[in-house]
This record gives C-alpha cells, sequence and structure tokens, in this order.
C-alpha cells in the first residue's frame, strides 16, 4: 500500500490537483504493481511565507517558469 506525498507551493487549480494525482498513481502502478485502489498520494500546499526556497522565504504563491 504505497502512500505518496508531495509537498509543493500552493496554487494548483482543483483540476491540476486532481491530474497530477492521478497521473502518480498510474506511475506507481506501472512501476511496481500495486493495485490502484491501494495507492494513496497526499499533496500539501505550502501557503506563502511557510516555504523557504534557497535560504530566502517565499513570500507569493507565484509560480517561476
Amino acid at each position: 500500500m504505497p502512500f505518496i506525498q508531495i509537498d509543493l507551493r500552493a496554487g494548483l487549480s482543483q483540476e491540476q490537483r486532481q491530474l497530477l494525482g492521478s497521473r502518480i498513481v498510474d506511475i506507481v502502478h506501472d512501476a511496481i504493481g500495486s493495485a490502484r485502489p491501494h495507492i494513496n498520494v497526499v499533496i500539501h500546499e505550502a501557503v506563502p511565507g511557510a516555504l523557504v526556497e534557497g535560504g530566502k522565504p517565499v513570500l507569493t504563491d507565484e509560480r517561476v517558469g
């Protein structure tokens, strides 16, 4: 029963989170053969100010490139 956790900046739409989770389930299923219903994906989104990148706080939810 794989349990995959993803930590990223806030700002994805519900559709993007759903697509990300769905694709990860497919990849894990293909890679190790776990049944799709047993693969869990949790997406944690860090709010602005709660994330530090390269030693500097990220104070906005704007995505770079």
